[in-house]
């Protein structure tokens, strides 16, 4: 199993909606998918949740102090993916080892080819679990100055208190393609700072800003590779793949 986490300190760069919609991407193509709601926000729980009651009774606080994952998962409303949900109890494990969830991956036989997990935009002890049970983490990135400043930041705080800066990269989410190729436009200058300070941690697939992500999880409307659709599909195909999907053609997601 395939651990990613979508995780920065900064909020409102698109965590959820990218784990979101790169867990619907690789369940269309035939995966088996587990997505982990780390964020006491629960905007994945809300999302996937078929039955919100059941988030009572199994969540990622009860898994976390019980080390059961297994029997704290539970159905989403997606085909192919099960959901360890969010609870408000999270607050109560601010102490928690930070190497709890990996041990509890590495004891655990989970049926599944990715999780994904869902981070608060935070820096603590459930997000450096997250971080350290993670073969990928991913930072999604608008091209300001604050983003720069938090991704430099977290860079610098994962290398100094984890093992898994191999294992970090920077997305960039709500992209706009540059309209000129002045070094003095703006755009242009934000992307080469970017570039400058990540260098080789900047995946090469980026998100376009696109009012469909929106409709997509408040709506549900489906992502297609149609004409008015295409852009943002093979942005999500592209980083599905990246991860390691693919299985099957995916027609919609």
């Amino acid at each position: 199993m395939k651990v990613v986490s979508f995780s920065s300190i900064k909020g409102g760069t698109g965590k959820s909606s990218l784990a979101i919609l790169t867990a619907n991407y690789c369940a269309a193509s035939g995966a088996r998918v587990l997505v982990v709601d780390l964020d006491i926000q629960n905007s994945a729980s809300f999302y996937y949740l078929a039955d919100p009651e059941a988030a009572e009774r199994k969540n990622v606080a009860a898994a976390l102090q019980s080390g059961d994952l297994a029997g704290n998962i539970v159905p989403s409303n997606v085909k192919g993916i099960d959901l360890l949900p969010s609870s408000f109890s999270l607050v109560n494990l601010r102490s928690c080892s930070e190497r709890t969830l990996r041990k509890a991956i590495t004891a655990a036989a989970l049926p599944y080819d990715f999780a994904f997990i869902d981070c608060a935009p935070t820096l603590d002890n459930l997000v450096l679990n997250a971080v350290l049970a993670s073969d990928l983490i991913i930072t999604p990135v608008r091209l300001s100055q604050f983003d720069w400043k938090g991704a430099r930041f977290y860079r610098d705080q994962i290398e100094a208190d984890t093992d898994k800066a191999d294992a970090w990269r920077v997305l960039f989410n709500f992209y706009r393609p540059p309209r000129s190729d002045s070094p003095d436009a703006l755009a242009n200058q934000y992307e080469a700072q970017f570039r400058e300070a990540f260098d080789g941690a900047i995946l090469p697939v980026s998100i376009p800003e696109s009012s469909l992500v929106q409709r997509a999880i408040d709506t549900r409307e489906s992502i297609t590779a149609a004409a008015a659709k295409t852009r943002l599909f093979q942005a999500i195909k592209d980083l599905a793949e990246l991860i390691g999907a693919g299985a099957l053609v995916v027609e919609r997601f």
